[in-house]
This record gives C-alpha cells, structure tokens and sequence, in this order.
C-alpha cells in the first residue's frame, strides 16, 4: 500500500477519498500504523501462549501436590484429620454409608421393574430372540380385483 502512495500520490498536495481530505502522508502513516499495531499484537500474542503454557504447567503441579498433601493429612493426623482438611480448604469428608439389606433389597426391585418398563433383556435373553422373515405363498390364487359398483343415477 505505501508503495502504491509513494508512486503514485506522492506528487499530489491533497486527495480526498470518499469525500474525505487527506495527503500522501497521512495515508502512509495510517498503514503504518496498522502495520505496527498488528506487529505488537503478534508479539503480545506469542507472550501470551509461553505464559499460558507456563500457567498450565504451574496448576499441573499444582493440582497434584494438592493431592498429595490431602493424603500427607488424612494418612498421618488420625483424630485431627476432619479440623485439619477444613483449615486446608479441602472440606469435611463424607462418612461412608454402608448400604443394609433393606436398601439393597429396594435397589433390586427398583432396578427389575425398570427393566420390565423398558424392555430390556440381557445378553442371553437377546440371544433366544430370532426374528421371523414372512415368505409370501406363491402357489395361492392371484388375488381378484374388486367388482366394480354400478353407478346410480
């Protein structure tokens, strides 16, 4: 573009694009400008993904030995543990619920009638089902066609 307004506009005092007066120069300083905003973005750009990449590494680490010292605690301070994990920030842990017989007797017939709602059979049942192919019988009479009505007057 500045090569095009060097040689072509560079003997003109003022031209007015679009309505708009202007000079060479500040044509060319326009472009210039676009050229090195575009340039400095490329740069930030750039800038931004080696720091991204750095982030991305920094809460991989992170993560992990977060992991860990959740399990230096749990592992090591017995009685304290609950208090200790909730000044960590990691919260209290659920108690574990060990489910009695009248649950898992509830789980099964709920699961059952489920699958009578649906339909569904397991892999041996879905291997009795055979599907049934209908042969047309090509020894019987070819069908009539109906007998026409008299039409009424």
């Amino acid at each position: 573009m500045q090569t095009g307004i060097s040689k072509y506009f560079s003997g003109l005092q003022a031209l007015a694009p679009k309505g708009n007066t202007t000079t060479p120069a500040k044509l060319t300083a326009i472009f210039q400008d676009d050229i090195d905003q575009t340039q400095a973005l490329d740069t930030l750009l750039g800038q931004v993904e080696e720091q991204r990449a750095k982030q991305r590494a920094a809460r991989a680490l992170a993560i992990q030995t977060r992991t860990d010292v959740k399990a230096y605690i749990v592992g090591n301070y017995g009685d304290a543990v609950a208090t200790m994990l909730n000044d960590f920030g990691y919260g209290t842990p659920k108690a574990k619920s060990i489910p009695t017989a009248a649950t898992k007797a509830q789980a099964v017939q709920k699961a059952k009638a489920t699958r009578a709602a649906r339909g569904t059979a397991g892999p041996k049942q879905k291997a009795k089902v055979k599907g049934v192919v209908e042969t047309p019988d090509t020894t019987a009479a070819p069908a009539t066609p109906p007998a026409a009505t008299p039409a009424t007057k």
